[in-house]
């Protein structure tokens, strides 16, 4: 086994050579986990670490078991070992929660106050964009695909001929808002909360197309491993403890109401068809 000695050692070699040990110190560390705790790929490695590695840390000791965090290699690595069954603990959207309770018997035992809504907008000056029929074939800016607000709108169009051309955009919601106000495309899609927060004047300039159902907040669900902890670690989440030890997430994705809620598997039925023959790969 590596040492942290071995690994001081290894800075009088080469650079590379200390960079291969610590990846094999990392692969070790999951190999010995006894649950894997993850979420996706939306934080770089630091950030990812930063936001979810004191939940795993508490999740530990709450369990008596190992729980450690593991970052994601970009979305395609987090969908394959997801749909794979290798993640026991995930925090990510309901489409993706509704698929896991469906096919590999996860359990949502903790989700995020609200919920969430999108809405499709244009400029308001521009007359040949009135409804969603006037968008195919046209631009639409958006997140890159499977993002949930992407899948929504694209259920708007129910003629897999007659769609949209999503022009997929990096950075959140805000980069989404400035590509599309800087000509990109003819529409963007928006969280609600995003577009209700535009100063006036932007309001103003811009005219909602339509909107996209509501659906639950991002869910943690835990997988079958974990079955019979299930409703210790739902109580942990809700609870004043379960915040503090979750206090990175919160900051990041709850800022207003910093606090988990109970949930059950009912609410996410049928969400999952928004990946399922939808969203290429599934």
């Amino acid at each position: 086994m590596f040492t942290h000695v071995m690994l001081e050692k290894a800075l009088r070699y080469t650079p590379q050579l200390f960079c291969v040990l610590l990846n094999i110190l990392f692969i070790t560390s999951i190999a010995n986990a006894d649950y894997i705790l993850t979420a996706p790929p939306r934080e770089n490695g630091e950030l990812g670490k930063e936001t979810y590695e004191p939940l795993a840390n508490y999740l530990s000791q709450l369990l008596g078991d190992k729980v450690v965090y593991q970052q994601p290699n970009g979305w395609f690595d987090y969908t394959q070992k997801m749909r794979d069954g290798r993640y026991d603990i995930i925090f990510d959207g309901p489409h993706f929660a509704a698929w896991r309770v469906k096919h590999l018997q996860h359990i949502p035992i903790a989700v995020l106050p609200g919920t969430l809504d999108f809405v499709l907008i244009a400029k308001a000056n521009d007359q040949e964009i009135t409804k969603t029929k006037d968008l195919n074939g046209k631009k639409i800016c958006g997140m890159l695909s499977p993002n949930l607000g992407t899948s929504l709108v694209y259920e708007l169009f129910e003629n897999p001929v007659l769609q949209p051309v999503i022009e997929e955009v990096r950075g959140g919601m805000q980069e989404v808002y400035n590509s599309f106000k800087n000509g990109h495309c003819r529409a963007a899609i928006l969280r609600n909360d995003n577009y209700e927060n535009l100063p006036a004047a932007e309001q103003a300039s811009v005219k909602v197309i339509a909107k996209t159902k509501s659906l639950p907040n991002q869910t943690i669900t835990v997988s079958k491993r974990l079955e019979k902890n299930a409703q210790q670690i739902a109580d942990f989440m809700v609870s004043q403890e379960g915040a503090l030890a979750a206090q990175g997430l919160l900051s990041r994705y709850s800022k207003s109401a910093p606090y988990f809620e109970t949930t059950s598997s009912d609410r996410y039925k049928g969400i999952e068809d928004l990946l399922e023959g939808v969203v290429w790969g599934w």
